[in-house]
């Protein structure tokens, strides 16, 4: 499976653990498709789930982590 021809599509990046990566890679193969199709087709079954917004999850990092994160609070 692919991409339409001339799709929009921007540059994303982030690092991960070596097992995200295995799973992702997998998962992809499994599901006929590269690892950013299937990455995007995730965050697109996500949003659509969660109603248009991907979910929180501040809950998986512990205090000593939020503190060294620069992320913007709310």
């Amino acid at each position: 499976m692919r991409r339409e021809d001339n799709a929009p599509t921007v540059l994303l990046q982030g690092r991960v653990a070596p097992e995200s990566r295995e799973a992702v890679t997998r998962a992809a193969k499994t599901s006929g498709m590269s690892a950013s199709l299937y990455l995007d087709s995730l965050i697109t079954v996500l949003l659509e789930q969660g109603k248009g917004e991907l979910p929180n999850l501040s809950y998986l990092l512990n205090v000593d982590q939020q503190e060294q994160l620069p992320v913007d609070k709310p």
